[in-house]
């Protein structure tokens, strides 16, 4: 994270619980790093998250500004498909931007279903029906 001065800020220790204490049974998050300077620099993560037994998950995947358009958000998103689909996850549903073609070109490359959302003239809503989903 970093502040509008350019700074890390340090995350409270409830926001950390909140990223790291999965619960697998309805959840997944994958993350990408890379290392810099010696150390692991978190360069993208995807995740879903399950809110009831009905088998929808809805999902988002960001990555630092630097990583985009080179194929990293194409490869995370296939991994959360294949991750939510073998964890018994029928549909996963998104929203994004209508602008926004860095989520939208492999959403669709993906299999997902594009529709504007009735309500907004500027959202994207992304479905994708695990059941029927093949990687290709």
């Amino acid at each position: 994270m970093a502040s509008s001065s350019g700074r890390a800020r340090r995350p409270t220790l409830e926001k950390l619980r909140r990223f790291t204490d999965i619960d697998y049974e309805r959840q997944r998050a994958l993350i990408a790093t890379t290392p810099v300077q010696g150390r692991e620099r978190q360069i993208g993560v995807a995740r879903y998250y399950m809110e009831s037994s009905a088998g929808d998950a809805e999902f988002a995947i960001v990555l630092s500004d630097d990583w985009q358009g080179r194929g990293l958000g194409t490869r995370l998103h296939l991994s959360l498909i294949v991750a939510a689909k073998n964890h018994g996850v029928r549909r996963l549903v998104g929203t994004t931007f209508s602008q926004n073609y860095g989520m939208l070109a492999p959403g669709c490359k993906l299999g997902f279903k594009l529709a504007k959302d009735p309500g907004s003239a500027t959202i994207t809503n992304l479905t994708l029906d695990l059941g029927a989903w093949t990687q290709g």
